[in-house]
């Protein structure tokens, strides 16, 4: 954009660098370039602006194909231009001086120019092919034909145009067919999946049975297996029970052997002690006579010595009990005679009532008592001089 400053009657033009500035006065052109600054005078002053940049255009149109079905292109084109005076003669580029900007819209022609252009061949190629064979294809073609397109026209270049580059981004049919038209190739990807699902499962059913197979297989192994190990079994089990019938037989044998052996040196010792029995009392019958005097002398000799010992002992145990018959009869009759000495000191009341007491105490029981006025009255009378005395006594103390 071109900046216009004003200043009293005078006005000041700055352009960019990728601007060319055509500055006419009174009709005619008095200067031309790009980047141009200068002061001018509005009043008999006009002024061109021309972009000399690259610049992007988008373009998207529909089209009909051979078979009658709508296809939608969407592309974009880069363009420059190359010789601005000679664009600047064809299209109006002049700007107003007061804001700087465009009186026309020339970059819209330009615009419109090369998209016509564009959707003029792009559709003459669709019209010649079908919707299927066009999306197949793909945008290389289409792009080719508008190429070829512009190569074959000039007006561009007598304009002072040149396109940069030009790209198809996508051809589309409508919704509608556009579904349509990937039903088939759905279903082929359906089917191709289906046959891979298929196949991976006829693969995991050839997997099982061979598993199967295997594990039969093993089943078979291990069954002749325990078979042979059963018949090895019964092999060593009869083998055992006939070693261990072999070893019960040679057991008995050998104990009715032994037992024979037994018996016939049972029998040998019987004969034996019978011969050394009756030889024994041979001997015990020349020996007896002699035994029998021997036993006899030694038999009198022994009685002799006890008869004597036990004399001996017998005189010794009589001393001594006579020794001890003696001592306890002094030491009854020393007692007896303190005892008798006690009692002549005693008077005969006291007397006579320890010998009641004495008595009393070796009688069971006692039927009949007969106390006399006589003995009553004397012991009585002694009882009471006695206690009588016996006061005194105390008294006088």
């Amino acid at each position: 954009m071109t900046d216009i400053k004003r200043t009293l009657f005078l006005k000041h033009l700055r352009s960019e660098s990728n601007m060319h500035i055509r500055r006419f006065r009174k009709g005619r052109l008095v200067k031309s370039g790009k980047g141009l600054a200068f002061w001018f005078i509005p009043m008999g002053t006009s002024i061109a602006e021309v972009p000399t940049d690259d610049r992007e255009l988008q373009f998207i149109f529909q089209g009909r194909s051979r078979d009658f079905q709508e296809a939608t292109i969407q592309g974009e084109l880069i363009y420059r231009v190359t010789d601005p005076d000679c664009l600047a003669d064809r299209i109006d580029f002049s700007i107003d001086l007061n804001s700087g900007l465009h009186r026309n819209a020339p970059l819209e022609q330009l615009a419109s120019l090369f998209t016509n252009t564009v959707q003029k061949h792009a559709t003459r190629y669709i019209a010649s092919k079908d919707i299927r064979q066009l999306i197949v294809d793909g945008p290389e073609n289409i792009l080719n034909a508008i190429e070829q397109g512009f190569a074959a026209e000039n007006v561009f270049a007598e304009m002072g145009l040149e396109i940069v580059s030009l790209g198809i981004n996508e051809i589309s049919p409508v919704a509608e067919l556009e579904k349509a038209l990937q039903i088939p190739t759905r279903e082929s990807i359906q089917q191709n999946a289906d046959e891979a699902t298929f196949q991976r499962r006829a693969l995991a059913v050839e997997k099982e049975r061979a598993i199967a197979e295997n594990e039969l297989q093993s089943q078979i192994e291990l069954a002749t297996r325990e078979e042979n190990l059963i018949s090895q079994q019964g092999k060593n089990e009869r083998r055992r029970v006939e070693e261990e019938a072999t070893a019960e037989e040679t057991s008995v044998k050998a104990r009715i052997e032994r037992e024979r052996i037994q018996s016939e040196a049972i029998a040998l010792q019987a004969k034996l002690e019978a011969e050394s029995e009756s030889e024994r009392q041979r001997i015990i019958s020349q020996s007896d006579s002699e035994a029998q005097r021997l036993a006899a002398d030694t038999s009198a000799q022994n009685r002799r010595t006890l008869g004597a010992a036990e004399a001996e002992t017998i005189r010794l145990e009589g001393n001594a009990e006579a020794e001890k018959v003696e001592a306890i009869g002094l030491a009854e009759a020393a007692g007896e005679k303190e005892r008798m000495s006690v009692y002549e000191t005693l008077p005969a009341n006291v007397v006579f009532a320890l010998a009641l007491q004495e008595f009393a105490g070796k009688l069971d029981k006692i039927e009949h008592l007969n106390i006399t006025p006589d003995v009553l009255s004397t012991n009585l009378a002694d009882l009471f001089a006695a206690g009588a005395q016996k006061i005194q006594s105390l008294g006088g103390e």
